[in-house]
């Protein structure tokens, strides 16, 4: 689910047979000049599509990016190591399979984010978002969605995407985004959310 993408929490059983219908072999740089912190920082943004090479690389720090965002909003109760060995079985296939696709997001040559989604012929699925710490409220969020209006092919009709129900800040995210709650996960654990993929196109493109 966007936002909480530790072990599958919602039960959802549609991680198998998208088809990913557009994979980009090119990387953007986009410089940009925010306040962070008051501080003002020159980031270099690159947003890399992950290829299946920089799996075994980048997945340790992937986890501990998502880790240290979400054990502050939905801690599991297992140790780092479980929940690592947990999220890497459940991810790791999919990823080999090229069943969704993902975004390394780097400041220069820093991992500061991630984006993992997939786009079927109607609909743009969004999976996991995660940002560092310090890289959040920085601009970098428009940044991105701006370049995924460069790569979703236009005629996607459809955006959605899960939350877990105790994530209110990723349902606010979605709610910005144009989607609107539509249903709830099979285990009751998330919401389900939906809107018009042109929202997202005519706001950030």
């Amino acid at each position: 689910p966007f936002g909480l993408m530790r072990y599958n929490p919602c039960g959802i059983d549609d991680m198998q047979g998208f088809a990913l219908i557009y994979q980009p072999e090119f990387d953007i740089l986009i410089p940009t000049n925010q306040n962070l912190r008051r501080k003002n920082v020159m980031y270099q943004y690159v947003f890399k599509q992950m290829k299946k090479q920089d799996i075994p690389i980048f997945l340790p720090e992937m986890f501990d990016l998502l880790a240290g965002n979400m054990s502050k909003i939905a801690p599991t109760g297992n140790s780092y190591d479980e929940d690592y060995k947990i999220w890497s079985e459940c991810v790791v296939p999919v990823f080999n399979e090229e069943k969704r696709s993902v975004i390394l997001i780097f400041d220069r040559d820093s991992l500061c984010g991630f984006f993992q989604y997939c786009v079927t012929n109607t609909t743009f699925r969004m999976d996991e978002i995660q940002f560092k710490q310090e890289y959040q409220g920085s601009g970098l969020f428009s940044k991105l969605y701006h370049y995924l209006t460069t790569i979703i092919p236009v005629k996607t009709k459809y955006v959605d995407a899960y939350s877990h129900k105790a994530n209110l800040k990723s349902q606010g995210i979605l709610k910005h985004l144009g989607l609107k709650e539509s249903g709830e996960s099979k285990n009751g654990n998330c919401l389900y959310f939906k809107g018009e993929y042109k929202t997202i196109l005519e706001r950030y493109s």
